[in-house]
């Protein structure tokens, strides 16, 4: 029983991302949630208080995933390879719908404490994630001593900043000089 509660679960939180992904998080209503999931009303309200509280467990969800996704692929590389990976993985070479829903978060962050809450861990993962590879790649030589939280925090900032470029005009080329900003900054930094 407590397998099949698990698994409704999960199927409603995995069924809100793909709609807040195709329409933004804003936009979807419990109402078409249960439409596309097939399910009514009380069995969303049975496993989430409210729709604020899905909606969160479903991006957390999502974030969590998605970071142990990436991290399983870096497996086994090198560590500039591994910082490769992560602009590759970061930047959008055109129109891009995870980031759209991303940039849902981060404008419900600034008005709610709750979203914001959300986001920081979620950037909180990716920095550790990013300074665990710099303080690898020092270990292993690849990269000269360095503070790695700093050099993180700046490849960070540059990430964010050429990824939200990205969002609103993408294009390839612009993803391309874009990459090769943050490899020339990765050459001069470690």
């Amino acid at each position: 029983m407590k397998k099949k509660t698990e698994e409704l679960k999960t199927r409603i939180l995995d069924g809100a991302v793909v709609l807040f992904i195709e329409k933004g998080i804003e936009k979807v209503t419990t109402r078409e949630l249960t439409e596309h999931l097939g399910l009514s009303r009380s069995h969303i309200y049975h496993y989430f208080k409210g729709w604020q509280s899905l909606r969160l467990a479903a991006l957390g969800r999502y974030m969590e995933k998605e970071l142990e996704e990436l991290t399983e692929s870096l497996s086994g590389r090198e560590s500039r390879e591994k910082l490769s990976v992560i602009i590759k993985y970061y930047l959008p070479e055109g129109p891009d719908a995870v980031w759209q829903l991303y940039d849902s978060l981060w404008r419900l962050a600034s008005h709610d404490v709750a979203y914001a809450e959300l986001a920081e861990r979620n950037m909180n993962c990716w920095m550790e994630l990013i300074v665990g590879i710099i303080r690898e790649g020092v270990e292993m030589k690849a990269f000269r001593a360095t503070d790695a939280e700093r050099v993180a925090r700046q490849f960070v900032a540059m990430l964010n900043g050429y990824s939200e470029n990205l969002i609103i005009h993408p294009s390839a080329e612009k993803c391309r000089l874009a990459s090769d900003d943050l490899h020339d900054f990765i050459g001069h930094m470690l």
